[in-house]
């Protein structure tokens, strides 16, 4: 599709490479497009200026990724997570930075099921506090100011601080939420650090999404002459569990001498009266700045359908809602896919699964929004994914735990007996493993000394005869992936939905990287692709919901006690709901229940059976609340 642009973004697209400068996008605003035209203005120059697009958001991400593939000259131009940017940086300065060697990211289900437990008791503590300690010292990373979460002690704390840096040395693993400040202190201890640093732009996306961490990195970057572009907008600004908040881009002018400020406001997404609903929402917000250009619908925008609709009770609420669903399949046209149901949080599916069953009944497909976490927690892919990560580092330690976790009769305090050997030597699980192996483990139990050398054998016999390529694959790692033969019980083959999200990853990784970073993006990006190529209705969090594009929107539960959240900050929730009430081009409806009477009437506030009002958000606004079944059966007779 040609991009043709507007005024607003024709001003955007004269930006001059030596101004910082900050762009203030609204939802469906054309960021992205604008973004990567401007990355061709400043590709075709003379000579041409070297660029680095970043953003905080696998899905932002994943979208420039897109959009840039669109563009054969911009091939190496590939947008990259700060998170992977850190790593490329770090990984092309040895020594800069503490970490453990090589670097090697823990993903979530080698988090869960082995960083967590083991380190859980390493410190003699339970799971819900390693949680809390977790949380506690990342929000130290990305805030850089002293943080204590009211559920840990100081005993604790001491115990854990040795035993955390104690067990990412013998695990041999980083953790992915440290690497922007590993940068930004390698970048403060080395001034002479220089590889991987020499862009003269970085092309900052959803720079609302950043923390202080992320900021100050951004900023010691500036200081070594390169010239910092933003692009985001503090009206959608939902990270502050993260230690996000919209006050780093709103004080972008003050933070960076002479930058330029750019509106985008002409949504080229939402109908006039999804703009006009959304609006009012946001604009009830005392905190937001004044003056700011309101978010716009284009001239030619579609009316929009929206409603505020209440029913009965949460099972007529979830009825009422398939049944919204079915009507705009049926007799409006669109297919499931370009639906979206979203709601402030669904712990144990309490409030998707009751809409699903009932979509259900009326044989409506459904999206699995954890398709890849779900793929890549079943034991055949696991084992996979560790043998692959044995051809990047024969002794990764966090490879070798998984293979004894899946192997029959090899149990915990086989791996335990590993791990204090390690300890006492002072070296890492892995070569501790395999040093056993060749002298027949005789400090470990027994019963499972054979069992783990049989399986052991079995994958460095498979490892010694595979050749690692030493460049990318002219058809991409993820074909090369998949193309490996499986090997019974050593190298089972990859699920078929899961191969197929691995090749495709091809078209959106950074160019040139290893197999070793390769595999790092297969959960993050292979959700996103996941996310986009399921034709079922989607059902997600407001928060899952940014950057998506879609037809229809119903959002649930909008009744008081569950947006706002009581123990939440104000702002924030007016900013998830705009969010949420933004995915949507054409219908937009907000449902509530007059009462809760199953689990769902104990979330948020808990109030089981007694009547309910709408979202505070939500009242006097330009929509008023009407009954739902007198809705549906007037609006399609």
């Amino acid at each position: 599709m040609t991009f043709t642009p507007t005024k607003e973004q024709e001003r955007i697209l004269a930006h001059s490479p030596q101004r910082h400068g900050v762009i203030f996008a609204g939802p469906g605003t054309g960021k992205s497009a604008t973004m990567v035209a401007l990355v061709e203005e400043y590709a075709a120059q003379d000579p041409p200026v070297r660029v680095r697009l970043l953003t905080f958001t696998r899905a932002a991400t994943g979208e420039l990724a897109k959009k840039v593939s669109e563009h054969p000259t911009l091939a190496a131009q590939r947008p990259s997570t700060i998170h992977s940017f850190a790593i490329s940086v770090l990984l092309k300065n040895p020594g800069a930075a503490d970490y453990p060697h090589p670097l090697r990211i823990a993903d979530e289900w080698e988090y869960d099921e082995l960083v967590r437990p083991t380190l859980a008791k390493q410190v003699g503590v339970g799971l819900r506090d390693i949680d809390h300690l977790m949380i506690e010292m990342e929000a130290n990373w990305q805030s850089l100011e002293p943080y204590k979460h009211v559920k840990v002690t100081p005993e604790m704390r001491a115990r854990f601080v040795g035993a955390w840096k104690e067990h990412r040395s013998i695990y041999g693993y980083t953790m992915l939420s440290e690497l922007p400040d590993l940068l930004r202190r390698a970048l403060g201890d080395h001034p002479d650090l220089s590889g991987g640093l020499d862009h003269q732009v970085l092309l900052v996306d959803e720079y609302q999404d950043l923390n202080v961490c992320d900021i100050e990195l951004l900023q010691r970057l500036a200081e070594r002459g390169c010239t910092v572009l933003a692009a985001g907008d503090d009206d959608q600004s939902i990270y502050s569990f993260r230690k996000a908040a919209p006050a780093g881009i709103r004080r972008f002018t003050n933070d960076y001498a002479r930058s330029l400020e750019y509106p985008l406001s002409i949504t080229q997404r939402c109908g006039k009266r999804i703009v006009q609903w959304a609006r009012f929402v946001i604009e009830g917000d005392t905190t937001r700045p004044k003056g700011r250009s309101p978010l716009t619908p284009k001239p030619t925008a579609p009316e929009g359908d929206v409603a505020l609709l209440a029913f009965a009770d949460d099972e007529e609420e979830a009825r009422g809602a398939a049944q919204l669903i079915k009507h705009l399949i049926d007799d409006e046209g669109h297919k499931p896919g370009d639906i979206l149901v979203l709601m402030r949080g669904d712990r144990y599916g309490l409030f998707s699964k009751p809409f699903k069953k009932q979509l259900a009944d009326l044989a409506i497909p459904t999206s699995d929004p954890d398709v890849v976490r779900r793929a890549l927690a079943e034991d055949a892919n696991r084992r996979r994914m560790a043998m692959l990560r044995l051809l990047t580092q024969p002794e990764d330690s966090l490879a070798w735990a998984t293979i004894l976790r899946l192997t029959q009769g090899v149990g915990e305090t086989f791996v335990e007996s590993i791990y204090q050997q390690a300890r006492a030597a002072r070296k890492r699980f892995g070569e501790t493993l395999l040093a056993g192996q060749e002298t027949g483990f005789p400090d470990s139990p027994k019963a499972a000394r054979s069992r783990a050398a049989a399986a052991i054998s079995a994958a460095q016999e498979w490892l010694a005869i595979i050749k690692v390529p030493r460049k990318t694959p002219d058809d991409g790692w993820g074909e090369w992936i998949v193309s490996l033969e499986p090997v019974d019980e050593v190298l089972p083959a990859f699920s078929d939905e899961l191969a197929a999200i691995v090749v495709e990853l091809d078209r959106v990784v950074e160019a040139g990287v290893d197999l070793s970073r390769f595999l790092n993006q297969i959960a993050p990006l292979g959700k996103d692709i996941a996310q986009a190529k399921q034709s079922g209705v989607r059902f997600m969090s407001m928060a899952g919901s940014k950057g998506l594009t879609v037809e229809g929107t119903i959002v649930i539960g909008c009744e008081q006690g569950l947006i706002p959240r009581p123990d939440q900050d104000l702002s924030e929730e007016r900013r998830l709901l705009y969010v949420a009430m933004t995915r949507a081009r054409r219908f937009l409806y907000c449902t509530w229940a007059r009462r809760r009477r199953g689990p769902t009437a104990r979330s948020g506030a808990p109030n089981v059976g007694d009547r309910r009002t709408v979202a505070p958000f939500l009242d006097q606004g330009p929509v008023e609340t009407q009954d739902g079944d007198r809705f549906i059966a007037k609006r399609w007779p």
